[in-house]
């Protein structure tokens, strides 16, 4: 996961740095690739946190490679290249409205699982400590009702 969030920040720059000259300027590309940016941030946050994001790493990607098609596409189909700059942009901002839930998501769910360690771990020593003090009258009552049917037989 880590792997994806790495790749997806190297590609980020590469498309920040990707010179473009043609008919969609070159604000329209840094507005997208800023908002890419703003949108990967919110996702590493929701990653520190916890959370899985699995499908905003893939959804980042996807804008991503719009960006890409958009710079490799803007000299024959300017028209196409803005449609799909708007489209990283709209993805982008769905991305990083998705990664607050994501994040609160894997806090709930860090909390949960401290939550039932701790119980587990007083239940576990609760046991001991009934076993330590309880032990022998626990272990004769069952012996008893184990062996009740068995009679010592005075012999002789």
């Amino acid at each position: 996961m880590k792997a994806a969030l790495i790749v997806a920040l190297i590609v980020t720059f590469l498309a920040i740095g990707a010179p473009v000259v043609s008919a969609a300027n070159q604000a329209t590309f840094n507005g997208a690739s800023s908002a890419v940016q703003k949108a990967f941030v919110a996702v590493q946050t929701a990653g520190t946190d916890d959370g899985n994001i699995t499908s905003l790493v893939a959804q980042l990607n996807g804008a991503l490679a719009l960006i890409q098609k958009a710079s490799g596409e803007n000299g024959s189909n300017p028209a196409q290249a803005s449609v799909d700059l708007q489209s990283a942009v709209g993805i982008a901002q769905d991305v990083e409205s998705s990664a607050a839930s994501v994040a609160q998501q894997g806090s709930s769910a860090r909390q949960l699982q401290f939550e039932l360690s701790v119980g587990s771990a007083v239940v576990i020593i609760g046991i001991a400590v009934a076993l330590y003090v309880y032990g022998d009258r626990i272990y004769r009552r069952v012996w008893l009702r184990m062996y009740r049917e068995q009679v010592v037989k005075k012999s002789g």
